[in-house]
């Protein structure tokens, strides 16, 4: 599958989740195309770079602004959207990614979750409803999915990837990766 398959691949899935779109491409193929989506009152941008992947937008947009969350799954893409979607109408607004969206992202059930991180179901729904996760517990509830946790610093003069010697020793602790 070809890069510009993931596009219109999220563009068909979309669009069958009675979304509307409208594409603007770029006169160059290697350049960044936006998608402008809707459905009721709820519109977002989503852009779309060869090579990248599929960006979606949550905070409030501008000139030159990078994309929140990037996808280079079709299906995960549009799913996310759907979510922003159901987050819409239950509130009149989008938030970002949470643990609970991400696990539903990645098609694990609290139980699959659970049992790869050999605690009980009951406290994977405790962690995904917490406002302060231990670190090391979401390392290891990341890489239990089969991610990795990375951090960034932003200052108004910079921005960097942090490296932390707890996140590799964290997620070298034995999971069992489900799914």
């Amino acid at each position: 599958m070809t890069t510009l398959d993931v596009l219109h691949e999220a563009v068909e899935r979309l669009r069958k989740l009675d979304f509307s779109v409208e594409v603007d491409s770029p006169s160059d193929q290697s350049g960044e195309t936006f998608l402008d989506i809707a459905k009721g009152d709820f519109i977002t941008q989503v852009s779309f770079r060869p090579n990248l992947g599929i960006g979606i937008f949550i905070s409030e947009a501008a000139y030159g602004q990078r994309p929140d969350e990037v996808y280079r799954n079709a299906e995960k893409a549009a799913n996310r959207v759907e979510q922003l979607y159901r987050q819409f109408e239950k509130s009149g607004s989008i938030g970002y990614l949470t643990l609970l969206d991400m696990r539903k992202l990645n098609k694990f059930s609290q139980v699959e979750l659970a049992e790869a991180l050999a605690i009980k179901q009951p406290s994977v729904n405790r962690i995904e409803k917490r406002e302060n996760v231990k670190f090391e517990t979401l390392v290891k509830l990341i890489a239990a999915m089969g991610g990795r946790l990375e951090m960034r610093v932003v200052f108004d003069e910079m921005e960097a990837r942090l490296e932390l010697p707890t996140i590799k020793d964290a997620a070298e602790i034995p999971t069992q990766k489900v799914g």
